[in-house]
């Protein structure tokens, strides 16, 4: 529905280029309010509020644009959002890095075999956004291996104890 007019600000004919901008795994195509958008291809709408009723949809196509993170509206930039983790590859190797060695009043957070597969299993999704591939598990499974040996080492673990914590946070397979 479109917003109510005042009678000081009377608004006439509103035309806007609103362009989808899909994110990570979106389709390429959506529809929305009858109308289809193409990914990064600017549509233009014609917008009323009093006008016939697919103009006074397009008014408020325009309007939620602005506030829906997937649309940019008259080619404004989109608010970036403050990422809280990585965003690539190189940015997530960095990341479990510094999460493999932090430490909380002198004492290391990741203290036992289990709470380090524990943390990476947490992690897939987070790998799979930032793209992490084959030469990357190279090099983390290179970090990963000699911080879990020496976990495994300090718990007296064996080997079939640590697969067995593999399997319990569902690996059936090492990535590297």
């Amino acid at each position: 529905m479109a917003r109510a007019q005042t009678s000081e600000s009377p608004i006439g004919h509103v035309t806007e280029t609103i362009t989808y901008v899909p994110g990570h795994g979106d389709p390429p195509i959506t529809m929305w309010g009858g109308v289809t958008f193409h990914a990064n291809t600017p549509k233009e709408l014609t917008g009323h509020p009093d006008g016939t009723k697919r103009e006074q949809l397009n008014m408020e196509l325009i309007e939620r644009a602005r506030d829906n993170k997937h649309f940019t509206v008259g080619g404004a930039k989109r608010a970036k959002a403050r990422s809280s983790g990585p965003e690539n590859a190189d940015q997530y190797r960095a990341y479990m890095a510094d999460w493999m060695k932090e430490e909380h009043h002198g004492e290391r957070v990741i203290n036992s075999t289990s709470k380090l597969i524990e943390r990476f299993a947490k992690e897939r999704e987070m790998r799979v956004l930032c793209e992490v591939g084959a030469s990357d598990y190279d090099l983390i499974g290179t970090l990963f291996n000699a911080r879990l040996g020496e976990l495994a080492k300090q718990e007296e673990l064996t080997a079939e104890q640590v697969s067995s914590l593999w399997v319990q946070h569902g690996f059936n397979e090492l990535p590297w």
